[in-house]
């Protein structure tokens, strides 16, 4: 032992220095600068899941896997949004400043231009008796530029898809701007 530390016979005070550095698998930034691309979804995942946490249709939310989330999955009570479901579920994945991403001539075209937030995202509701859609920011051969809506009312059925756009220049902002479209589609729907 020394000192109030702890170190096996076998760790030298290297070794101790070599994991606490800022590129081990604990830290957020790495020697070049950059930061962990796993991180950063993490990190955006659990401020979303603290948001929808707070939305009064989310009956429970979860980070999945819970050591490092890559989605979140949270159950709703479809009867907040007037439908007439018994349950329903939302899935949130996050993918910050993705590579390959469009290159950055095309983040001046309607690729980007729909959305501050440069992610690839999906905010994705579903009733386990049909209706499934959602708002995807992600290359979808079915729709020009990145940030679409798409529906479709029976698993058997196909997708329509429909460009959208969205203003909200922050994470959170983005989730509730969503989830006010979200609840409109819905009420729509009917």
């Amino acid at each position: 032992m020394t000192g109030d530390r702890d170190v096996s016979k076998n760790q030298s005070d290297t070794d101790i220095h070599r994991r606490a550095s800022p590129d081990s698998s604990r830290g957020r930034v790495r020697f070049d600068g950059g930061s962990d691309p796993g991180r950063d979804r993490h990190r955006i995942l659990r401020e979303l899941r603290g948001e929808l946490a707070r939305h009064p249709a989310v009956r429970s939310i979860e980070g999945e896997p819970p050591d490092e989330y890559r989605e979140l999955r949270a159950t709703l009570d479809p009867s907040w949004f007037g439908r007439p479901a018994e349950t329903a579920s939302l899935r949130v994945t996050w993918i910050p400043d993705p590579l390959p991403g469009p290159e950055a001539a095309d983040r001046t075209n309607d690729t980007w231009m729909r959305t501050p937030i440069q992610a690839y995202y999906t905010i994705h509701y579903s009733e386990t008796d049909g209706l499934d859609c959602g708002f995807h920011c992600e290359p979808n051969p079915h729709v020009d530029g990145l940030l679409h809506y798409q529906e479709r009312d029976d698993a058997d059925d196909t997708y329509t898809y429909e460009p959208v756009s969205f203003g909200a220049r922050s994470v959170s902002g983005l989730l509730w701007e969503v989830m006010d479209a979200l609840a409109d589609r819905l009420d729509d729907s009917e």
